[in-house]
């Protein structure tokens, strides 16, 4: 794999800095980012690698496609280093999509450099070239993802300005384990939330999960839309066979949500998704009487959670219940 990537024809290119030119590109950053990242890589990053290759010899007709695919797009705006007329350095930029809001963020993606082409200062030229040319399409925050004890990469992240938000951890189990046994508090303390119960909700993911620490998870901030849909959204999500199931348990004064749990599921997912968020005072047993009451429901789906790696107490929750950490990473962001 490296010698092809270190094998490329001959062209009128310069070494250093260039955009991505995605139809004679796509070959060489397939390799290059598989081989950056071969340690850490999941199912959907090797998927998407798979994808690239499949459309690397679609020829002209790739320059078309690309309009329209959404992985196209994003490596497509970005750039790529050349030594020797070869690709050596890459950075992927796409926009994050977050509600009006939130704010126009862009999210950068797939900084990788070459083993043989490190501390030279090409990714700190990659991120420098990123974030300019960020401003210049009017973006307010660029954000990113690293993995937790990459240290390199984290100390150049700190040095050009971005802010570590918050860590998370995805956890995974497997469809084949059993599901729990039935807890022995009464399931009739969750329910379904009423439509009138979308601020109570919003107000318990501000206080547990607010934007500067991490939001929900990557790319969900914390906004009203997630809790108070628009028509036209209550449509978009309809349409996409995606469908997420809320259970909530009240606290004591009913005007209050304490605890919520957010089921995802989809015919594209791999997994059902969860989404836990439980009052701090309330955690034992809450969160335990949600997670036991999911599992036992779905017992024969995979589950995958994403949540805040420095809260000891799911941790703990998960681990009893069977749950592996599959990757760690550090949220970050800075302001244009």
């Amino acid at each position: 794999m490296i010698g092809t990537l270190l094998s490329s024809k001959k062209s009128d290119s310069k070494s250093g800095l260039r955009p991505v030119n995605i139809r004679t590109d796509l070959a060489q950053l397939a390799d290059l980012i598989e081989l950056a990242f071969r340690d850490t890589m999941d199912d959907n990053g090797r998927a998407a690698i798979r994808e690239w290759r499949t459309m690397s010899s679609m020829g002209t007709l790739l320059g078309f496609l690309g309009r329209f695919n959404e992985l196209a797009l994003g490596i497509g705006s970005g750039y790529v280093w050349l030594e020797d007329n070869r690709i050596v350095g890459n950075v992927s930029i796409y926009p994050a999509r977050w509600s009006r809001q939130v704010g126009k963020a862009w999210l950068i993606a797939n900084v990788s450099v070459h083993p043989d082409y490190q501390r030279r200062g090409i990714a700190r030229q990659l991120m420098q070239a990123s974030l300019d040319m960020i401003r210049g399409k009017g973006g307010q925050q660029a954000i990113l993802q690293v993995d937790y004890d990459n240290d390199a990469a984290l100390n150049l992240y700190d040095n050009m300005g971005f802010i570590r938000e918050r860590a998370f951890t995805t956890w995974s189990r497997s469809a084949i384990l059993s599901s729990p046994l039935a807890h022995d508090i009464d399931n009739t303390f969750i329910t379904h939330p009423r439509r009138s119960d979308w601020q109570a909700e919003y107000a318990l993911a501000q206080s547990q999960r607010p934007n500067m620490k991490g939001g929900i998870g990557w790319l969900k901030p914390v906004h009203q839309g997630l809790f108070q849909p628009s028509i036209l959204d209550s449509i978009l999500r309809s349409l996409s066979f995606n469908s997420t199931e809320r259970l909530i348990i009240r606290a004591d004064d009913s005007q209050q949500i304490a605890a919520t749990l957010w089921i995802e599921k989809g015919v594209t997912m791999i997994s059902t998704r969860l989404v836990l968020m439980v009052d701090s005072k309330h955690f034992v047993p809450y969160a335990e009487i949600l997670l036991n009451s999911a599992l036992r429901r779905f017992r024969t789906t995979s589950m995958m959670i994403e949540h805040p790696h420095d809260d000891e107490q799911a941790t703990d929750l998960l681990k009893r219940y069977r749950f592996r950490p599959q990757r760690t990473l550090w949220h970050m962001r800075t302001e244009l």
